[in-house]
């Protein structure tokens, strides 16, 4: 009888709450453009350094460095980020598209800067989109990037259709066109990191105002984190998270009553009422669904964190 209604006081407060995990993250492939160098002992391998600006900036540094920067403004929104390339390599065109694809990105958005022959005075934000599929992500970019960066001397250009390029993505799919380093005033503006920060940030707001999953599923999370912080610390000090608060209360009663009932054994009632204060506490069952639920999500979050390593 002490067996079965151990058992009973000691299951989770709340399995359905135990049993359900986080809410998937959302999912943004960022795709910075060109990439890897000459390499003189090895001829054979490709590398684009795409353009170089009338300033000597290189279009391959700039697009890392601004995708890196909306990367880790998103990561702090609870959005997992896949990187197509975060190091000086060469990535041709199709394994791009194909990594945002195999990993059910929500949204895809390729990073460069642009270019006009040997006219300087050309310059401003532009959005290039594949297909129809996409053209209200380019549309919705374009508008943010015109007035976020319009006031720091980067002036929307609009959006253009490029229909031989991320044709196959499975999302919305865009290239912005950030700003142009044929442009000497922008190629200068290019070299402070606030504007890189104010570029980064108007992608952002680009996104968010494409798609609002974006923000309501990272609030969807934050609200996760939140109810299950608050459940680990208004727990009793003394007991683990998850279990029944009324299990210390019962095992002292049936401990009690044990004591009465074989008082001329105390040692051994001793060593049983250690024991059934272990289990209240739930020291030997670390193995309880609330805890395998808990150790679940940080490694859901590693795993997302892996995509943003530096």
């Amino acid at each position: 009888m002490v067996a079965a209604t151990l058992a009973a006081l000691s299951a989770p407060v709340s399995a359905a709450l135990a049993a359900s995990g986080p809410p998937a993250p959302y999912v943004v492939t960022l795709d910075p453009g060109h990439g890897g160098s000459a390499d003189n002992n090895h001829p054979e391998l490709l590398f684009d350094p795409g353009v170089q600006g009338v300033n000597g900036l290189v279009e391959k540094d700039l697009t890392l460095n601004i995708a890196r920067r909306v990367r880790d403004r998103l990561q702090k929104l609870g959005v997992q980020v896949v990187m197509t390339r975060n190091s000086d390599q060469y990535v041709d065109i199709t394994p791009r598209i194909q990594a945002a694809n195999s990993h059910n990105a929500d949204l895809y958005v390729s990073i460069h800067l642009n270019y006009f022959g040997n006219d300087h005075s050309v310059g401003g934000s532009l959005v290039l989109y594949p297909n129809a599929a996409s053209e209200a992500f380019a549309r919705t970019m374009a508008a943010t990037l015109g007035k976020q960066l319009g006031p720091i001397g980067i002036p929307g250009d609009g959006i253009q259709l490029r229909d031989n390029l991320w044709t196959t993505a499975q999302m919305p799919a865009i290239t912005v066109e950030c700003a142009y380093l044929s442009n000497l005033g922008e190629a200068t503006l290019l070299k402070k990191s606030s504007t890189l920060d104010a570029i980064a940030g108007a992608m952002v707001k680009g996104m968010q105002a494409q798609d609002p999953q974006l923000t309501k599923r990272s609030a969807e999370i934050a609200a996760y984190a939140r109810a299950h912080h608050i459940q680990t610390v208004s727990a009793s000090p003394t007991s683990a998270p998850g279990h029944n608060p009324l299990m210390p209360w019962a095992v002292l009663a049936v401990a009690g009553v044990l004591m009465v009932t074989f008082r001329r054994q105390l040692i051994p009632v001793v060593a049983l009422l250690v024991a059934l204060v272990g289990l209240a506490l739930g020291r030997f069952h670390r193995d309880e669904p609330e805890w395998r639920t808990r150790s679940g999500v940080r490694r859901r979050r590693s795993r997302a964190g892996l995509w943003g390593a530096h």
